[in-house]
């Protein structure tokens, strides 16, 4: 009994202290990371930069397992930090590290090299929900899953959310940071995705909803490389609210003008057509209330 229960305290231990040890690696990873963008050692790497939200996880893991100096962040702006640590804070919710994207803001004023940045944009309507249930903890102060019901979830989402972020991101966030604007810029819809060029900048725009060979090809012809392999990264099905997910999705009515404002912004009609914007209209039909 003694030795089992000796055993047992033994395996707690170890795994309490493996864990701390991976913790610290990532934490002084970080730390390295951040200091060598801010003070301009080595190449700028590839910049993973978009709202959250839109696939940008699963390029990120592809060009990292092929070794490409990438990172991702969704804010570089440090107006736009300080407004959310700000808000946060109101709420009481704990404040995000945001100092990798202060670390790049600094390198872009005072740097002159040029950089690579990789953004993705998807269909307002999907992202908006997949955001609302990646931040559940936000909405719901960290109450156990099992314990929101669908109607709660679904007032919350329609009531509470911020569903302009997406329509609103190119130029409150991307804009502010690199002085291009996105929608200067014609995107074709049937190759469903494009390059910038413009001073500094070279952009590769993707959308998320393009099949993985498409995004393959035009990561690859981007980047200069070949034989990229694309992987699956933070998908809402695996996550511990895929029952939840599915039970919204399901139940979840939507008013026809909150529709129109996401599918009539300049966002959507820039990066899809009115054909595509039509058949989006036409999967959600059954859930619009007019």
């Amino acid at each position: 009994m003694i030795k089992d229960a000796l055993g047992h305290v033994w395996v707690r231990v170890t795994a309490r202290c493996l864990r701390f040890k991976w913790r610290l690696q990532v934490a002084i990873r970080r730390r390295l990371q951040r200091t060598s963008i801010r003070h301009g050692w080595g190449s700028f790497p590839v910049l993973i930069y978009q709202v959250g939200k839109v696939g940008s996880s699963s390029v990120y893991s592809s060009l990292k397992r092929r070794r490409i100096a990438c990172v991702h962040v969704h804010r570089i702006d440090p107006e736009n930090i300080g407004k959310l640590a700000a808000e946060r804070m109101r709420s009481g919710l704990p404040v995000k590290d945001e100092r990798l994207g202060l670390a790049i803001h600094h390198r872009l004023r005072h740097g002159a090299e040029k950089v690579r940045i990789i953004t993705m944009v998807r269909e307002p309507l999907s992202r908006n929900i997949s955001a609302f249930f990646e931040n559940l903890t936000d909405f719901y102060g960290g109450s156990p899953l099992d314990s929101i019901s669908v109607d709660e979830a679904v007032r919350r989402f329609l009531g509470e959310y911020p569903h302009h972020v997406p329509l609103e991101w190119f130029d409150l966030e991307f804009a502010r940071v690199t002085g291009i604007s996105v929608f200067d810029h014609p995107f074709p819809h049937e190759q469903q995705w494009s390059v910038i060029k413009e001073g500094r900048f070279e952009i590769l725009v993707i959308r998320v909803e393009a099949p993985d060979p498409v995004k393959k090809a035009a990561l690859e012809q981007f980047l200069g490389i070949d034989n990229l392999e694309m992987v699956r990264a933070n998908e809402g099905g695996g996550k511990n609210y895929a029952t939840l997910y599915d039970d919204f999705r399901k139940r979840i009515r939507i008013p026809a003008s909150y529709v129109d404002e996401m599918l009539d912004s300049r966002y959507a009609r820039h990066f899809y057509s009115g054909a595509e914007l039509s058949k989006v209209r036409e999967a959600w039909q059954g859930k619009v209330e007019r």
